[in-house]
């Protein structure tokens, strides 16, 4: 069994991320300081953790922090860069037009230079716009859940304001999530000025990726919902056909069955190259009206599974966001066996057969992640740190149960230690904590 040394120990909460919560170097561990995974709006404070001596860096400090927003959270690290990505919300959030899923948007912070942020996203947020989103490269609402690739592409999950605004005054109109990709090194031609904190130009050009609609057909591969992706491999995959893609993204789509029941199943969506990116122009056109929040051209989404069979379909089990293997062969995932088990399985980016991986007795309990040699996948049940071997299937506990209520990721380094989540005292007086082990 392997030992955990606590690292932080300060009276407020110290949440990791589900990943790239560590530095490309392997020394630093990022977090915000919620102690509730639901408390971003009130939550002030990005800091980072030195992990040899437990010696605290603030990073960042919301203004005029309120109940109601800003708030930040989720913050992740550039695989290879000194900066790091979190959500942020508006800064003009208030009483009276608080923090939401479309009132966000992806703050980027040099290390080096703390306290600044710069906008990932540009947002362009006009009212009534129904027929059109901004120019091509720019959101109408708000982004989170960002994740780096290996070349500093951004992926995120995306809420439009425009919907999120009807839906709150018209049962009608439902609010759509989906998922998009943002890209670096872009020029944005923008006419519409910055307006006090709701609009602004960012860094990366962003694009929604896969396309989202109110009522689809059931049976079919149309999908009303699209969130928790990943990025496909270290550099991409090669599909069946012997196409190399470079940026391609696997996430969980919302399908209806024939009786209507709504499933979580793998998809593949690949993404437009730069060189085709860069020649696009003009206003991209939006179906708000339809009920379909579209894909910028380009994009190709892809089903994997079809699971609607099993006798308990779908990926179920806590929240999680699929991982891909680095030569991007394979996505991973939790689904239930025929006992109601939450196991590890996995699907070829190429397609073909589901593969249960791991047969334990307890349920997995948190997010799934590979270690860095992508020969191990890491994830609590029962209360303890269980590593499966992704060749042979079997398992190991790297940990006994502890006094310390475990959540969220196990997260690798390079040199294979890893840091996770645990809550230290009894309620009322309890803190998310940091743990290492080495």
């Amino acid at each position: 069994m392997h030992r955990l040394r606590q690292l932080t120990f300060g009276k407020y909460g110290h949440m990791l991320n589900r990943r790239q919560s560590i530095s490309p170097d392997g020394e630093w561990v990022v977090y915000d300081t919620r102690n509730e995974d639901a408390h971003i709006a009130r939550t002030h404070a990005i800091e980072m953790v030195k992990m040899e001596t437990g010696d605290i860096t603030p990073l960042y400090r919301t203004r005029n922090q309120t109940v109601h927003g800003p708030g930040v959270g989720a913050v992740a690290f550039h695989p290879s860069d000194h900066k790091i990505i979190f959500i942020h919300g508006l800064e003009s959030c208030s009483a009276s037009n608080p923090y939401s899923a479309a009132r966000r948007f992806g703050a980027i912070v040099d290390v080096a230079a703390p306290w600044e942020y710069r906008h990932a996203e540009s947002r362009v947020v006009l009212p009534n716009t129904v027929t059109a989103m901004p120019s091509y490269g720019m959101l109408a609402g708000g982004t989170h859940a960002h994740s780096w690739s290996t070349d500093g592409w951004i992926s995120f999950t995306y809420n439009d304001a425009y919907l999120e605004g009807r839906a709150r005054i018209d049962n009608n109109v439902r609010d759509l999530r989906t998922v998009g990709f943002m890209v670096p090194g872009m020029e944005l031609a923008c006419d519409t000025p910055e307006t006090e904190q709701e609009n602004f130009i960012g860094d990366y050009a962003a694009f929604i990726a896969v396309e989202v609609k109110a009522e689809v057909r059931r049976g079919s591969d149309d999908v009303e919902q699209a969130v928790e992706e990943c990025w496909i491999g270290t550099n991409g995959y090669t599909d069946a056909a012997g196409n190399d893609h470079q940026h391609a993204i696997a996430f969980q789509g919302a399908v209806r069955d024939e009786q209507g029941n709504l499933h979580h199943e793998i998809f593949v969506c690949d993404l437009p190259n730069l060189k085709e990116l860069s020649e696009m122009g003009g206003v991209q056109p939006a179906r708000r009206q339809e009920g379909i929040l579209a894909s910028v051209p380009g994009c190709s989404q892809r089903r994997l599974t079809h699971t609607l069979q099993r006798k308990h379909p779908g990926v179920q089990g806590p929240r999680n966001w699929l991982v891909s293997s680095p030569n991007g062969e394979h996505v991973y995932f939790p689904m239930r066996d025929d006992a109601g088990i939450v196991q590890l399985h996995r699907v070829a980016t190429k397609g073909g057969a589901l593969e249960q991986i791991s047969s334990l007795s307890h349920s997995i309990e948190g997010q799934i992640s590979l270690n860095a040699h992508g020969t191990g996948c890491a994830f609590l049940s029962d209360q303890r740190v269980c590593l499966v071997n992704l060749g042979t299937g079997e398992h190991a506990w790297l940990t006994g149960t502890t006094e310390h209520k475990l959540f969220g990721a196990v997260q690798f380094t390079q040199d294979d230690r890893w840091v996770l989540n645990a809550y230290v005292g009894n309620q009322p007086d309890h803190y998310a904590q940091i743990f290492v082990c080495e």
